[in-house]
Parts: C-alpha cells; sequence; structure tokens
C-alpha cells in the first residue's frame, strides 16, 4: 500500500506541481480527519437533538427576540430581520409567527417575568452545539451547571449579531438616501464622484452583511463552546467555509427543495416540519465546521491534547 500511495503522490505532483499536489495532500488529509472526527463524536445525533430542541425552543426564541428587539426597534424591522435567516417562504412561516404572536399576547406584553421565562425556554436551543463543538476537541465534558450559561452566552452573541443586522442596514441605508436627496450638491462639488457606483456599493453592502453575521456568530461559537483557549487563527477559516455552506444550502432549500418534496402533507405545520429539516442540515454542517477547526489546528500545530470526559 506504501509504495502505491508513494507512486501517487509522485505522479500528482509531476503533473499538476509540487505547490499544488501539497494543497490536495493537505485537503484530503483534512477532510479525512474531519468526517473521522465527526463520526467518533457521533455529529449526525447531536445534530438530530440540535433539531429536537429547536422544536421546543423555536417559538420562546423568536418571541423572546421579538420582545426585547421591539424596545429598540419596530416590530416589523425585527421581524424582517429574523425572516431573512430562515430558508423557507413567507407563507411558510406563517405558521411560525402566529404561534410566536399568541405566546406574546399570552405572556401579557414585556414584563421581567416574562422575559425570564422565554429566556430559560430558549437555552437549550444552543446545547447539542456547545457540547458538541466541545467534544470535538477532547476536553473534559462541561459541567451541567455550566451548561446554562455557555447557552446564555451564546445567546447574547445571536442577539448582538441580530443588533448589528438591524442597525447597519439601517445606517447604509441612511447613507444611501442622503447621496441620492444630495445629488445635485454631490456632483457640483465632486464631479467625479459615481453616485451611480456608490449607491450599488451600498446596496451590496447589506446584502453583504447576512454572511459577515454568520461569520461572526460560528467564529465566536467555534472560540468560547470548547472548555479550553482556542484563538480566531484558529477558527476563522473553519467559520468562512461553515457560511459559504450554509448560503448554499440556504439557496438550495428557497428554490429547489420546495419542489422536489411535498411538506404539504404534514398540513399546517408543513412550514414548521421543513424549518426543522433544514436545522438538522445546519446542524450537521456547524458540527463538521466545529470538527474542521480541530482537524486543521492537528495539520497546523500537531496533534491536539487529548482529554477524556469525565
Amino acid at each position: 500500500m506504501e509504495p502505491l500511495l508513494q507512486r501517487l503522490n509522485r505522479s500528482i505532483d509531476r503533473f499538476l506541481g509540487k505547490r499544488i499536489g501539497n494543497g490536495l495532500r493537505f485537503g484530503g488529509r483534512t477532510g479525512m480527519n474531519t468526517v473521522h472526527l465527526y463520526s467518533e463524536i457521533d455529529g449526525e445525533q447531536r445534530a438530530a437533538s440540535f433539531a429536537y430542541y429547536v422544536l421546543f425552543s423555536i417559538f420562546p426564541l423568536c418571541a423572546l427576540i421579538l420582545t426585547t428587539g421591539s424596545a429598540f426597534f419596530g416590530t416589523t424591522d425585527v421581524v424582517e430581520t429574523i425572516k431573512g435567516f430562515l430558508p423557507i417562504s413567507a407563507q411558510e412561516q406563517k405558521f411560525i409567527w402566529e404561534n410566536v404572536h399568541r405566546l406574546e399576547q399570552a405572556r401579557g406584553g414585556v414584563s421581567a417575568i416574562s422575559v425570564a421565562i422565554l429566556l430559560w425556554s430558549s437555552l437549550r436551543f444552543f446545547q447539542a452545539l456547545v457540547r458538541g463543538v466541545n467534544r470535538a476537541w477532547h476536553t473534559v465534558e462541561i459541567p451541567w451547571w455550566q451548561v446554562p450559561l455557555k447557552n446564555l452566552l451564546m445567546l447574547l452573541i445571536i442577539g448582538s449579531a441580530l443588533f448589528v443586522g438591524l442597525l447597519i442596514p439601517a445606517v447604509l441605508q441612511a447613507v444611501r438616501n442622503i447621496l441620492i436627496g444630495a445629488e445635485q450638491w454631490v456632483l457640483h462639488y465632486y464631479p467625479q464622484f459615481n453616485l451611480g457606483l456608490a449607491s450599488m456599493a451600498l446596496d451590496l453592502s447589506r446584502y453583504l452583511l447576512g454572511g459577515l453575521v454568520l461569520f461572526y456568530c460560528f467564529s465566536l461559537l467555534y472560540m468560547l463552546a470548547p472548555r479550553r483557549r482556542v484563538y480566531f487563527r484558529q477558527v476563522w477559516l473553519a467559520a468562512v467555509i461553515v457560511t459559504l455552506a450554509l448560503q448554499a444550502c440556504q439557496i438550495a432549500f428557497v428554490n429547489y427543495l420546495p419542489h422536489l418534496l411535498n411538506y404539504g402533507i404534514y398540513g399546517a405545520v408543513g412550514g414548521l416540519m421543513l424549518l426543522l429539516f433544514w436545522v438538522y442540515i445546519s446542524g450537521i454542517v456547524i458540527i463538521l465546521g466545529g470538527c474542521l477547526c480541530v482537524a486543521l489546528d492537528k495539520e497546523w500545530n500537531g496533534r491536539v491534547e487529548v482529554i477524556p470526559a469525565s
């Protein structure tokens, strides 16, 4: 087997060049280590557990974000921002938002007690991801009392990401409106300034913001979930790959999956079933990303220290 691999490596170097050959071998080793680690930590079961927790947490989580976000922004703006991250149509989301508004009305509006109850109900949303990423690093299992704190930290990260997702598009839109409103003044004093190109760049920035928000969330998840010190340099590449993979999956879900699978058999909860399937696929991709962080760190810095779980 070894001579065969050596001959294969020499053939790759001869036809593609040594640098490309080294890159292919690096990618192959990293991919194999990622898949092996994903299988070792039962990544598929953890992704299914993530979808299970979402089933019970999605309504209180959306209600919590809507309740707290409405204190700073308009309710419509908050809802539209959340909808942008859900890979299902507005019609399929109708069931979810009807139940969220019903839950809000049952809570009697905004109060400290209602926020606390919604917060506790939505904390388990991140439990499977936090435990999965932590186990990928082979660190000691997180104690039971630290898990809610980690989940709360993830919830705060999501909240800050949505805050950025609400604030920056509004600022960019305001800048665009100011430039358009002051078109005559800008062209008079700065005739070389391309107003159309600037407006297009601002619009493009608003669309790219969704990817940056996801990258921010995954970077912090991969850095903070493990029970060990993890640096940004160890996670940024995996966070970029996971962000691009999820955005590609989202495009496929929105444009192709509804035509291939008939979720109408679930009746009124068809949209929820489609969302749970999306969450399951997302969980697989995110946990694979955590395994990729470990595999890349092993390639760059040597073997990761293994600490058995207690």
